[in-house]
C-alpha cells in the first residue's frame, strides 16, 4: 500500500515538475512579447511628464518675472529702453512704433533665458518631433553679437534666438556676427497677448486661463458645435493638412491632439482633447443654453458673439476687426515671417493688431 501511494506520488510530482516547466517557458514568451510594449509606454510616459515639467519652468519663470514688475509677464517694448533690438526704435517720435515689434515670443523667451530663468534645452519638448525644431546652440547669454557694438553691455536678450524656422529674425534677418541665424529653438505655443488677450499676459493666478503649451493643429466646426482636424485645409510652409500634422505626433498619434498645458494658476494638465471639458466657452444666452459649443478650444480664435456652429480658417486670423472682442484662450505660435507681412502694427496704438497666416508645424 505504502509503495503504491509513493509510486502514485512520484508521478504527481513528475507531471506537475513538467506543466510547471511548460508554464515558465509560456511566461518567458508572454513577458517578452509585453516587455517591449511597457518600455515604449513606460517611455511615452516620462516624455510626458519631463515635458509637462519643461513647461511649469518656463511659466513658472514668468510668474517670477510678474512678482517683480507688477504681475506683468515680460513685455520686451517696456524693457528694452536703450533699443538694443536690432530694427526696433523705441526713443524716436517719428519710428516709436516700431518698438511693438518687439514684443514677440521670440524675444519673450530669448529675454527669460539671457536673464538665466531656464536654457536653450528646456525651451524643447523631449517629446519634439520636427527636426527643424531644437535647442539653440548658438545662443550667446553675454554681449551677444546680434547687437550692435555701442549697445552690447545693455543688452536684455539675445535677438538672433528665434522660437520657430520660419522665422529668420522677426520683420528682419537679425543674423549674428558669424553670419548664421537663429535655429527654430521653441517647441510651444502661447496665448497671443494683444488686443482683448493682453489681460491674460499676466500672473492672475486664474485656472481658466491657458498661457503656454504643446502646439496644436487647425480645426473645422460642424454645425452640432463639434470640432475636428480638416484634412483640406493646408498650412504652414509645406501646405500641412491639419490630419498630418507633427503636433498630433507630439503627444498623440494621427488621428488626435493630446498634450500639456500650463494656466494661469501655474498648474500644468496633460489634456486628450482641444476643448478641455473644465474650459467653458461663454456664448450669448441662447447658444449657452442649448450648449453649442460647450468647451473653449485652445487652439481656436472662437468668437464670442458668432452662432457657435461656423468656425473657418479666417477666424484663425487676429485682425483689427476682432483683436479687441475676442478674448477666449487661443495657444498659437505666432511671430515674424521674414517678410513683414502678417503683423501689423496700429499707427496711431501703436499696438500690434494682425497676426495672420504664420503657424509652425
Amino acid at each position: 500500500m505504502i509503495r503504491v501511494c509513493q509510486r502514485k506520488l512520484g508521478q504527481v510530482s513528475a507531471f506537475t515538475i513538467v506543466e510547471l516547466i511548460a508554464v515558465i517557458v509560456i511566461l518567458i514568451i508572454v513577458i517578452g512579447v509585453l516587455l517591449p510594449v511597457t518600455g515604449r509606454r513606460s517611455h511615452i510616459n516620462q516624455r510626458q511628464i519631463k515635458d509637462g515639467i519643461q513647461i511649469r519652468s518656463i511659466h513658472q519663470s514668468m510668474v517670477t518675472w510678474a512678482g517683480q514688475n507688477q504681475d506683468n509677464y515680460p513685455i520686451p517694448s517696456d524693457i528694452d529702453l536703450n533699443d538694443t533690438i536690432p530694427g526696433t526704435d523705441t526713443q524716436s517720435p517719428e519710428t516709436a512704433m516700431t518698438k511693438c515689434g518687439k514684443d514677440l515670443p521670440r524675444f519673450v523667451m530669448s529675454l527669460l533665458m539671457y536673464n538665466g530663468s531656464f536654457g536653450p534645452e528646456i525651451a524643447i519638448s523631449p517629446a519634439e518631433v520636427n527636426g527643424l525644431i531644437k535647442a539653440d546652440p548658438f545662443f550667446e547669454f553675454r554681449n551677444p553679437s546680434a547687437v550692435a557694438p555701442t549697445k552690447r553691455a545693455k543688452a536684455i536678450l539675445d535677438p538672433a534666438f528665434a522660437c520657430y524656422p520660419d522665422e529668420p529674425g522677426g520683420d528682419a534677418p537679425i543674423p549674428r556676427s558669424s553670419g548664421t541665424t537663429g535655429v527654430g529653438g521653441f517647441s510651444y505655443a502661447i496665448v497671443p497677448f494683444v488686443g482683448a488677450r493682453r489681460y491674460l499676459w499676466q500672473s492672475t493666478f486664474d485656472a481658466s486661463q491657458v498661457v503656454i503649451g504643446n502646439r496644436g493643429p487647425w480645426y473645422k466646426l460642424d454645425s452640432n458645435g463639434k470640432w475636428s482636424l480638416d484634412p483640406t485645409d493646408r498650412r504652414g510652409k509645406y501646405n500641412t493638412p491639419a490630419t498630418q500634422s507633427n503636433t498630433l505626433l507630439i503627444h498623440g498619434a494621427r488621428t488626435s491632439w493630446e498634450g500639456n498645458v500650463a494656466r494661469n494658476d501655474n498648474s500644468v494638465a496633460f489634456e486628450t482633447r482641444p476643448d478641455p471639458e473644465n474650459l467653458a466657452i461663454k456664448y450669448g444666452a441662447a447658444l449657452a443654453a442649448a450648449g453649442i459649443p460647450q468647451y473653449d478650444n485652445i487652439f481656436a480664435n472662437e468668437d464670442e458673439n458668432g452662432d457657435g456652429k461656423s468656425y473657418t480658417r479666417a477666424d484663425d486670423r487676429i485682425t483689427p476687426a476682432n483683436f479687441d472682442k475676442r478674448k477666449n484662450n487661443y495657444l498659437r505660435c505666432w511671430g515674424g515671417d521674414g517678410k513683414g507681412s502678417n503683423l501689423t502694427i496700429d499707427p496711431v496704438t501703436k499696438q500690434i493688431t494682425s497676426i495672420i497666416d504664420f503657424w509652425y508645424d
